[in-house]
This record gives structure tokens, C-alpha cells and sequence, in this order.
């Protein structure tokens, strides 16, 4: 038996791109570049990055109509399962002279009622000081700067961990030569990636950027919204930044 919603969606998305290529007058040739790009990026291990780059933020914004939550981001292609549960205090697994100014990042975890949770998960993950991630990067050590912690009994998180920096997407393979072909750079903002997860609340990924900060205005996969950009402060020992989570419960 048919999925109602998948055929209404397929059988629209077929219809959509059929008058698009009437409209343009796409040549079959054309079509086969278009497919061979798809195909290509993922060949060279580009995974999801080339519809993320263009679609990601738009699907996202259609799961933020009527939130009750904190605003859900992109995950982005780089995120992995299994990242080590840490021990408090909370410190992002690093190398030992890992380069960045240190960041404390704290927060809570509450309900659309303000009741605190206790004990939920969050699943962290960033770019290094050079604008790359580990486990996809060569010569970086599994999971650094990945870990998972929960909060405590007032529903409270603190972890330390380095100021990530803005930084390019990759930009020698086929996503790269889309955006080379319509004229943009390829740099996202520097930005913090989470998954908030506690038991019988809706999971909440996040994505969170930082005041002032460079491409804000311009990320390359138009993904930054107001409501998830933080305060940098500066402190004696580096910077810290504080973010507020609010899980809903499932929607029906």
C-alpha cells in the first residue's frame, strides 16, 4: 500500500521539475550534467553537502512554524553518532597543545513551562581552530571535539572548549563548482553544532553562531536565523557564551 504523503509529495515534486525543465528548455544533455554533478559529489565523499548547502535551512525553517521550542538549525554533514559520554567537569575531548582561544559554553535545559530537566543529553560537535572536524578530516584524532554530557539536577550544562572559527566548505569537488558557477564564496560562520535529547521531549538540533561575528550575513548555506545567535564575552581565560535550550514534547 501507496504512503499518501510520500506520493503527494513525489508526484508534486515531479510535476514541479517537469515545468521546470519546459520553462528553461533543459537539453538532455544538460539533465545529464545536473545528474552526473549529484552523483559526483557523492563519489568524492561530499555525502549530503551539495543539497545541504542549498535546501537544509529551508527545510528546517518549515519544522520552526509554530515552535513551542527553542529554533531547530541545520545538523549540517558532519555529524556522527557515538561521540564519548564525558565526565564532569565537561571538557570537549581536544589534543594536548589543541590551538583556540578556550570557550566555556553554558546553559540549561527546560520545557515550554520552565520546568528544569535533569539529566538530558547533549551530543556537541565543532570544528578545530583550522576549520576542520574529526573522523572527516585526515590527521586529526577520533572524536575531538565531539563528546556528549547531560545536565544536572537544576537543569544546568557547562562545558569548556575552544572558539571555533569561520571556514570554508569544500570547495575542490562538485559543490564547489555550483557555487563557483553562480559567483558566491564558500565560507559559513563560525558556529557551534548540538543535539539536546531527554526522554519524552521532541530531540532539538542546533546550530548556534556568534554575535558580530564574520559571514553572518552571507553563510554560504543561509542557515544563521536571530534566535540562534549568542554573546562572545571575553573573561581572564578566553571567552564564554551561554545558551538557553527549551524542548517540546512530539507533535501529534
Amino acid at each position: 500500500m501507496s504512503n499518501s504523503r510520500f506520493v503527494e509529495v513525489v508526484e508534486d515534486l515531479e510535476r514541479t521539475l517537469l515545468d521546470f525543465i519546459r520553462k528553461h528548455g533543459v537539453t538532455h544533455s544538460e539533465y545529464r550534467q545536473a545528474t552526473d554533478l549529484i552523483i559526483d559529489s557523492i563519489k568524492a565523499g561530499e555525502e549530503s553537502l551539495l543539497l545541504d548547502v542549498f535546501f537544509e535551512a529551508g527545510a528546517t525553517d518549515v519544522d520552526n512554524a509554530d515552535l513551542a521550542g527553542s529554533m531547530a538549525a541545520i545538523e549540517g554533514p558532519f555529524y556522527l553518532e557515538g561521540a564519548p559520554l564525558l565526565q564532569a567537569p565537561h571538557v570537549l575531548p581536544q589534543r594536548p597543545a589543541e590551538k583556540g582561544d578556550t570557550l566555556v559554553f553554558r546553559g540549561t535545559v527546560r520545557t515550554p513551562d520552565n520546568t528544569v530537566l535533569a539529566g538530558a543529553e547533549l551530543d556537541m560537535w565543532q570544528a578545530d581552530a583550522d576549520g576542520l572536524y574529526s573522523n572527516i578530516h585526515p590527521d586529526i584524532p577520533d572524536w575531538n571535539l565531539r563528546g556528549r554530557f547531560t545536565t544536572a539536577e537544576d537543569g544546568s550544562f557547562e562545558v569548556t572548549t575552544i572558539v571555533p572559527p569561520p571556514y570554508e566548505i569544500p570547495k575542490g569537488g562538485p559543490t564547489g563548482r555550483v557555487l563557483n558557477g553562480l559567483g558566491r564564496h564558500f565560507f559559513r560562520p563560525a558556529h557551534l553544532h548540538l543535539k539536546v535529547r531527554a526522554d519524552g521531549f521532541r530531540e532539538l538540533t542546533s546550530q548556534l553562531y556568534f554575535k558580530d561575528g564574520d559571514y553572518l550575513g552571507s553563510d554560504v548555506a543561509s542557515a544563521v536565523r536571530d534566535g540562534l545567535v549568542v554573546e562572545l564575552e571575553r573573561t581572564d581565560s578566553g571567552y564564554e557564551a551561554r545558551y538557553d535550550f527549551v524542548l517540546e514534547p512530539p507533535r501529534r
